[in-house]
């Protein structure tokens, strides 16, 4: 019960990015095809020779035509980020390390911040 509780925190945008950031390697190997293959299309999405660039990426790992990991990716990064971050902590809480300003009590950038980038607070 416990789990399904913290599940329910990564609702949160900021907790959702923080993991999805900082704990690529708690993904599984799907969900790392999926995140490199959204984020390569991004990268591409910005050059003039789309089919090109597509060739040397999939050539190079980067994009996928794995169905499965595809299919994480329905419902558009947004969810694909929210459900992998979900699905981490679930699965992986004691991993996890929410790095809390202790003056203001906001999520720091990183888990090894230690200076708060809200109120300033410097807590080396």
């Amino acid at each position: 019960m416990e789990k399904e509780n913290l599940a329910i925190i990564v609702m949160e945008k900021d907790k959702q990015d923080y993991i999805i950031n900082h704990y690529l390697h708690l993904m599984s190997p799907k969900e790392k095809l999926a995140y490199k293959h959204a984020h390569s299309l991004l990268k591409i999405d910005q050059n003039e020779d789309i089919d090109k660039i597509k060739r040397v990426y999939f050539k190079a790992g980067w994009l996928t035509k794995d169905k499965s990991a595809l299919s994480l990716l329905d419902n558009g990064l947004e969810k694909f980020n929210e459900n992998t971050a979900r699905r981490i902590i679930r699965d992986h809480i004691s991993e996890i390390f929410f790095n809390y300003c202790p003056n203001c009590g906001k999520l720091a950038r990183t888990p090894t911040a230690k200076q708060c980038r809200f109120c300033y607070y410097d807590w080396h």
